[in-house]
């Protein structure tokens, strides 16, 4: 994910901790911009209520091999999600 805040561009901080009194009971680890309070769980999908509108992005990336990710480049054809599961 890119990390900055979809609502005015701060830099979220990495919250790993689950219900730290400052951030609530619902907290389940993610990541925290304290300029606005804006909160995003940890595959960066945003909070309802909270001043960011949207979930932090992905960049564009392609595997190369099964340890090795190329982040700035889309897959052949444009894909840019994760690859489909390999059946035995």
């Amino acid at each position: 994910m890119v990390g900055i805040c979809t609502h005015l561009g701060c830099s979220p901080t990495y919250r790993p901790e689950i219900a730290p009194a400052d951030l609530g009971p619902d907290w389940l680890g993610g990541f925290f911009c304290p300029c606005h309070q804006s909160k995003f769980d940890l595959a960066g999908r945003v909070y309802s209520g909270v001043p960011a509108p949207t979930n932090l992005p992905v960049p564009p990336h392609r595997y190369v091999t099964d340890t090795k990710i190329i982040i700035g480049e889309a897959d052949e054809g444009g894909v840019k999600g994760p690859r489909p599961c390999k059946s035995s």
